[in-house]
């Protein structure tokens, strides 16, 4: 039997400067992303890139779906990354032009 839960995949947090790992889907199990919010906290534009990996770093020959320049204290409703799925053990990923300066948070289901 399927089960489908609401959840918040990745709770509020900074991006860095560096490609990370922002959730993971557990084994026997897919993920659907419903909504992802990224917010500049800062007062310059930043750039972020995100997307689905099998695990690997995110790169142009992986699966990269953004990468959006977000002006000061704007909010960015990443539609490219809703309804996607994430298969068991693959992982979304994103990292932003510069450290602590923008907020993400991502819901969704879980499906196992």
């Amino acid at each position: 039997m399927t089960t489908i839960t609401q959840l918040q995949l990745v709770a509020p947090q900074q991006l860095t400067n560096a490609d990370a790992s922002l959730y993971t889907v557990p084994t026997s199990s897919a993920a659907k992303v419903g909504r992802a919010v990224f917010t500049n906290t800062s007062a310059s534009s930043v750039t972020i890139t995100a997307g689905i990996t099998p695990g690997v770093a995110l790169t142009a020959s992986t699966t990269m779906i953004i990468t959006q320049t977000i002006t000061a204290y704007q909010t960015y409703l990443a539609p490219e990354l809703t309804g996607a799925v994430i298969p068991a053990g693959s992982q979304l990923r994103a990292y932003a032009s510069a450290a602590s300066a923008v907020t993400v948070t991502v819901s969704g289901q879980l499906i196992q």
